[in-house]
């Protein structure tokens, strides 16, 4: 991460995190809507697990070839990322479950794909969700040309297509 200098932000009398909490609360209950994971979410992070398991033991154990081998590495590359935005993701913030342990499992996920939970957390929770988008400070928007994910980035062409490449 880059040098930088801690942004101030201008003193609130009502703490922002508070009502934006109490908000959002209102508008889950107002819905009908539970704040934690539902069937739906325990399905999609079964059927991530397992297709990540199958293709894991598909290279090990058949070992195709070497073109395969490719695409297989490919599509469990986009497994790991997919467990690691929903299910790591949702555990670590709480969410996944109403369950303690149900969300450090899906939590610790990311310790089984090669990462360590410990300092994504230290890097997500303290980092980005302290000084969330803010360039310069916030890493987590810091992912090369690709993406502009803040108004202070360089705004390339092919930016205006960033929603179709990068899902």
């Amino acid at each position: 991460m880059s040098t930088f200098a801690i942004p101030k932000f201008p003193v609130v009398k009502q703490s922002l995190h508070s009502e934006l909490k109490k908000r959002v609360q209102q508008y889950f209950d107002e819905q009908g809507i539970k704040s934690t994971g539902n069937p739906k979410l325990f399905t999609k992070a079964f059927l991530m697990i397992m297709a990540f398991v199958a293709v894991y033991i598909q290279l090990l154990v058949w070992t195709p070839v070497w073109y395969l081998a490719i695409l297989e590495a490919v599509i469990l590359g986009g497994l790991i990322a997919a467990i690691g935005f929903n299910v790591m993701h949702d555990g670590s913030h709480g969410s996944f479950s109403t369950n303690r342990w149900m969300n450090r499992i899906a939590a610790s996920s990311m310790s089984l794909l090669g990462a360590n939970h410990f300092m994504w957390n230290m890097k997500h929770n303290m980092i980005h969700h302290s000084f969330t988008n803010i360039d310069g400070v916030d890493d987590d928007i810091e992912i090369g040309v690709l993406m502009r994910m803040a108004p202070t980035q360089k705004r390339l062409k092919m930016h205006k297509f960033q929603h179709i490449y990068f899902w």
